[in-house]
């Protein structure tokens, strides 16, 4: 038996079972997929861009708290 966990993507709160996780994050392919294809003109692209930002500033004060213990 097989046992398939499923995660809630960081972008669009959605559980998957396939996706990558990023700097600790987990993306589903559905938003991988979107973000690939966005372009600056997008109307989206406003909330993935401060989305992903907000990965890597998790990323950073989780590593600024490790440096401190």
């Amino acid at each position: 038996m097989e046992i398939i966990l499923k995660r809630k993507c960081f972008i669009c709160d959605q559980e998957s079972d396939e996706g990558i996780e990023v700097l600790g994050k987990f993306l589903c392919t559905d938003c991988q997929r979107t973000i690939v294809n966005l372009t600056p003109d997008n109307d989206a692209y406003g909330f993935y861009k401060k989305k992903m930002a907000e990965i890597w500033e998790d990323y950073k004060k989780e590593l600024e708290y490790k440096e401190k213990i």
